[in-house]
C-alpha cells in the first residue's frame, strides 16, 4: 500500500476512534516502525493530526454543515457572486462546474452557448435548462451529490476545459481546502485540465478550517468574494495576500467580457483577486 492510501485510511479511523498509538498503525498496516513514524510526521506536518504521547490524535478541524443545509446560507452574497462569476464564460466554450452551493447558484445565471460539464447532479439539473450538458459519471457521494473515484478521474483525463470554477470548504494559509480526499483529487485534476481556474467562494471561507488540501493559490487564476478578511498586522505573515492583486477592470479585460466587467461595476461588493498566476 501506498504511503498516500495509508494516510486516507489512517485518517479514516481517527474519525471513528479519535487517537490511535504508533503500535495500533503498526499492527492495523503491518509496516515497521520507521515507516508509522513517517506517516505521523506527514500528518501532523500537514496539520491533519496532533501527537500525543505514544500516538496521535484527529486535528480539530471545522466539519461543514450538508449540502442542503449550506444551500441556504449567505443566499444574497452568493447570488452577487454568482452574477460576477458568469460573465466570465465565453460562447461555445467548454466549462466544468464543480459540486458547491455558490457554483449551483452560480449555474442559475448560464445563459451562454457552451458545453457544460460537471460531476454534481444539482449543476447538471440546473444547467440543463439552458445549455448543451455532460454529466461526468463515477461512484455517487450521497452527503453532497456529486460523482467521484476512478472513473470520474479517467474521463477528466480526456477532456481539456477552457474555464473551470471550484468551490471550497476553507481558505487556509497555504492553500484551499476540502472535507473530502476524492474531492480534492478532482480538484487537483481540474487544475491540471483546465486553461483558466476561478474560485468562488463567500468571506466566511476564511473563518472555517478543513481536512484535505487541494489547491494551491497558484493552481488558481481568478479569485470572486464579497470580501477579504483584514490583513494580519505584526510580523506575522499573511501567505494569502502575498503577491496578490485587487484587479482592477483594465488588467481583468484579457480574462472577463465586456458583461462582466458591467456586472463588476454594478455589484460595488463583489472583489475579483488574481493570486499569483498569469491572467494576460
Amino acid at each position: 500500500m501506498y504511503q498516500e492510501e495509508r494516510i486516507y485510511q489512517i485518517l479514516k479511523l481517527l474519525k471513528e476512534k479519535k487517537t490511535m498509538t504508533n503500535q495500533e498503525i503498526m499492527d492495523y498496516f503491518h509496516i515497521s516502525r520507521d515507516t508509522a513514524r513517517r506517516d505521523i510526521v506527514r500528518l501532523v506536518n500537514e496539520n491533519l493530526a496532533v501527537r500525543t504521547h505514544g500516538g496521535i490524535t484527529l486535528n480539530d478541524v471545522h466539519q461543514i454543515g450538508s449540502y442542503q443545509t449550506r444551500k441556504q446560507e449567505n443566499e444574497e452574497i452568493k447570488n452577487k457572486i454568482g452574477k460576477v462569476a458568469v460573465s466570465l464564460i465565453k460562447e461555445h466554450k467548454a466549462v466544468f462546474f464543480d459540486t458547491s452551493t455558490t457554483i449551483a447558484t452560480l449555474c442559475q445565471y448560464v445563459s451562454q452557448d457552451i458545453e457544460a460539464y460537471s460531476h454534481s447532479l444539482d449543476n447538471i439539473e440546473i444547467l440543463s435548462n439552458h445549455c448543451s450538458c455532460h454529466m461526468i459519471g463515477g461512484k455517487y457521494f450521497k452527503k453532497n451529490r456529486y460523482m467521484y473515484g476512478s472513473q470520474t478521474l479517467n474521463t477528466l483525463d480526456q477532456i481539456y476545459f477552457d474555464l473551470c470554477f471550484v468551490g471550497v470548504a476553507a481558505i487556509m494559509e497555504d492553500g484551499i481546502y476540502v472535507e473530502e480526499f476524492e474531492d480534492a483529487a478532482i480538484k487537483r485534476k481540474l487544475a491540471r485540465r483546465s486553461q483558466k481556474v476561478c474560485l468562488v467562494a463567500d468571506h466566511s471561507k476564511f473563518n472555517k478550517k478543513s481536512t484535505y488540501k487541494a489547491l494551491d493559490f497558484q493552481d488558481i487564476d481568478v479569485f470572486i468574494t464579497d470580501f477579504l478578511p483584514k490583513k494580519k498586522t505584526g510580523n506575522a505573515k499573511d501567505p494569502l495576500f502575498e503577491g496578490a492583486v485587487t484587479l482592477l477592470a483594465r488588467l481583468i479585460a484579457p480574462v472577463m467580457t465586456d458583461a462582466a466587467i458591467t456586472d463588476l461595476s454594478l455589484i460595488g461588493s463583489i472583489l475579483i483577486f488574481c493570486v499569483g498566476v498569469n491572467l494576460v
